[in-house]
């Protein structure tokens, strides 16, 4: 067996087909808090060699590099990535793979691995890689060993076997290639005590690429930011989620003295000035959660922080609302998900009651913290009323910002299976690369190009024609916004068209023009901004 002295840890980089590339689908570059766990845990034996290397954060994230299939790169290229693990030399490669469209480039990573030398033991981590890890490593041949789960434990028990020369019998949550045979332990074994890891290894990357990134994850009004996670899964056990999987099925969390003193050494350290939690439930737990928001208000940290993967609307209440603003939230994006109950409860298995949830917007409203919510259209066995439901609800509750995606079903999800046993996909439909964005669900109701143009009509409705703060709240909140869409997109014509129309109300009338001239070169035939530009010249 191998030996393991010197380790490197690779995000990887980021490679998609033309029609995806970061002018319609941003890529956005985050701080990789997993290798940065996995580096803390392997530094802290003291026995190793270790490097990490993010290679999307350190390559071209904008305009990316095309490659010769078509595709385009974003991040280090194949024969940078190479260059630097012939430059570090390690033993043993663990490579990232948190998401499925991450898939591609983490069998990639492995196989340049093997090309600088055969000799390289390869190990794959990440909650993608726990779904189906049976099939997926068969997949990759590249790849020696998978890790199911959590890896912190793991991957340094599997470093000590290769070094011994034979696997430790604790070992599990692994799948490795024997004889030509996958073997498979299945995952048994969690951390039930998280205040035991050390905070994530910060000091081994570069972390002004994350403080002021702005292809951030979701979106920031302080610098510097980063990111952080206090707890580990969640209790709900929605039809859709792949966490369960990869975190287990019960919900394991930080003292909140261990999350304080971590935001603490944020602060005197890097001058952090905001939080993006990234957590699966950060207020499942109210006791917990209110010990935590009390304690930055006591601390007095003066930081602003928001939840950019969502928070669950049935765990909040006036009392804890009041205690997250005081703390310093300013946003919050409910996780909503559907506007039909039925759907909500009996095909998602969600535990949101959709009564209180426009109360609980007021509420947020009320105590001037942003409020958006996440929806999902295209989901297994709902109808195409129940997506016009969906689109009605979020435009009458009035949200700052409505997010709505298209159903992607994961593998070894419920969701994903229901679709396979009634024909709404078949296995060779999923698409790692594609699939997040783009729907490969067929049902007697709906077909995926429907999907489509259901998703951009209500884009176009909820956010921008009736975005409450265009039409009654706060114009210069609408403004911001907009602008925001439009930076990220500039070929958006319906967004320069609404940021014209923001700017119209608020009586800034040159930039008004400016945004309606934007519109007709994006489109030469959009109407409503040529009659805009009509009524304004003749004004003059």
């Amino acid at each position: 067996m191998a030996q393991a002295k010197r380790v490197m840890l690779i995000f990887p980089p980021v490679t998609r087909p033309q029609d995806f590339a970061s002018q319609k689908v941003r890529v956005s570059i985050f701080f990789p808090l997993g290798i940065a766990y996995l580096a803390a845990v392997i530094q802290k034996t003291g026995k190793y060699d270790l490097q990490v290397l993010d290679a999307l954060s350190e390559g071209d994230v904008n305009d990316g590099t095309p490659l010769a299939d078509g595709k385009i790169r974003y991040g280090l290229t194949d024969q940078e990535l190479m260059d630097r693990i012939r430059a570090f030399n390690p033993d043993v490669v663990g490579v990232a793979c948190l998401f499925s469209a991450m898939q591609w480039d983490m069998g990639n990573a492995c196989r340049l691995a093997k090309e600088v030398n055969p000799d390289i033991v390869t190990v794959i981590g990440g909650a993608h890689v726990g779904l189906t890890p049976q099939e997926l490593i068969r997949q990759h041949k590249e790849v020696d060993f998978l890790i199911e789960g959590e890896a912190e434990v793991t991957l340094v028990k599997l470093l000590e076997s290769l070094n011994a020369g034979f696997l430790a019998p604790e070992l599990n949550g692994i799948a490795f290639w024997r004889d030509g045979k996958v073997q498979h332990i299945p995952k048994t074994d969690y951390i039930m005590d998280l205040d035991t890891i050390p905070f994530p290894a910060r000091d081994l990357f570069n972390m002004r690429k994350y403080f002021e990134s702005p292809n951030s994850h979701g979106f920031y009004k302080k610098t510097p930011y980063t990111q952080m996670i206090t707890s580990r899964g969640c209790p709900n056990k929605c039809t859709f989620c792949a966490l369960g999987a990869h975190w287990g099925s019960k919900q394991r969390m930080r003292s909140a003295k261990n999350v304080l003193d971590e935001i603490e050494f944020l602060i005197q350290e890097y001058g952090i000035r905001e939080i993006h939690f990234e957590d699966d439930n950060i207020t499942s737990n109210k006791k917990r959660a209110m010990a935590i928001f009390e304690g930055m208000i006591e601390r007095q940290f003066n930081i602003i922080w928001h939840v950019p993967s969502g928070m669950a609307a049935n765990t909040l209440d006036e009392e804890l609302l009041a205690k997250m603003k005081e703390s310093g939230c300013y946003s919050l994006t409910l996780a909503i998900e559907s506007g039909n109950q039925h759907v909500v409860s009996r095909l998602m298995k969600k535990p949101v009651n959709l009564k209180k949830i426009p109360g609980l917007v007021k509420q947020i409203r009320n105590l001037n913290m942003d409020v958006r919510g996440f929806f999902i259209l295209g989901y297994p066995d709902e109808t195409k009323e129940n997506i016009r439901e969906t689109i009605n609800f979020a435009r009458e509750i009035e949200l700052d910002w409505s997010y709505f995606s298209i159903f992607s079903p994961l593998p070894g999800t419920k969701s994903y299976n229901t679709c396979l046993e009634k024909g709404y996909i078949k296995k060779e439909d999923f698409d790692p690369l594609r699939s997040f964005h783009q729907s490969i669900v067929r049902t007697p109701e709906f077909t995926p190009e429907y999907l489509a143009e259901i998703r951009e009509e209500a884009i176009v409705d909820v956010c921008f024609r009736n975005n409450p703060n265009l039409l009654k709240y706060d114009i210069n909140k609408a403004i911001e916004n907009f602008s925001s869409v439009v930076e990220r997109y500039p070929h958006f014509d319906f967004a320069n068209f609404y940021l014209g129309e923001a700017y119209l109300k608020k009586g800034e009338k040159s930039k008004a023009i400016q945004a309606y001239q934007d519109t007709l070169k994006s489109n030469p035939e959009h109407a409503a901004a040529q009659k805009r530009m009509e009524e304004l010249q003749a004004a003059n």
